[in-house]
């Protein structure tokens, strides 16, 4: 339950970005899409203003997110995230992490990230929509 009062009060202070009403990746990003999700070990489908990715991520570098910034630069990046070996993300380890809260270095994420039941067409326009400029 704190990981979704977390998810809660952090959204409430973000603003949403308009999206195009043809920008898949946009709409589910700030949560005008929602995307099916629920955490770790928990199957219960969780309230879709929980999910926004916005809600812990910003797409610029910014130190006041609760979560990494979705930049190109930082998926782009070969790092090493969480204790794991240098990797970087492409867009099948951005769907992993996302549907399995598994990093392209194979480190399992936060039980705090949900695990979304998103759609390949739905994590290929989210993919397109974080890493272009």
């Amino acid at each position: 339950m704190l990981a979704l009062a977390l998810l809660g009060v952090s959204g409430s202070s973000k603003a949403a970005e308009p999206c195009s009403s043809s920008d898949v990746g946009c709409a589910i990003f700030y949560g005008k899409r929602a995307v099916p999700a629920e955490l770790r070990d928990d199957n219960r489908l969780l309230p879709g203003a929980t999910t926004r990715c916005v809600n812990c991520h910003t797409r610029t570098a910014s130190p006041d997110s609760f979560a990494p910034p979705l930049t190109p630069g930082y998926l782009f990046a070969a790092a090493s995230r969480r204790g794991g070996p240098a990797s970087s993300y492409d867009e099948p380890a951005f769907c992993r992490v996302l549907r399995e809260g598994i990093d392209p270095a194979d480190v399992m994420l936060r039980k705090a990230m949900p695990h979304y039941r998103i759609s390949d067409p739905d994590c290929k326009a989210l993919w397109h929509f974080l890493t272009q400029p």
